[in-house]
């Protein structure tokens, strides 16, 4: 079995998902949807994994500390594009 990863920041907003190729941050991806005006702010922040799942902060900080792929000093309990890339 292929271990899961993070590949890329994401949002969930009214039901799409919305991810760029890294080094894509959130507030890159929050200024792409800016067509949703208000809204867009009430997206939720995670990532998109090796399998194509949207998992929130916390769980991709869980992925991520297991696949060995945080850079940063983070000890977690959400994960930030930066402890990544």
């Amino acid at each position: 079995m292929i271990e899961e990863k993070i590949t890329s920041s994401a949002l969930y907003a009214q039901g799409l998902i919305v991810s760029l190729p890294p080094p894509a941050r959130h507030g890159t991806l929050l200024a792409a949807i800016s067509f949703l005006g208000n809204h867009g702010m009430l997206a939720t922040q995670g990532f998109l994994t090796t399998t194509g799942r949207f998992v929130n902060r916390v769980e991709a900080y869980e992925i991520a500390y297991r696949a060995n792929q945080i850079i940063s000093e983070n000890k977690g309990p959400q994960l930030y594009s930066e402890d990544l890339y």
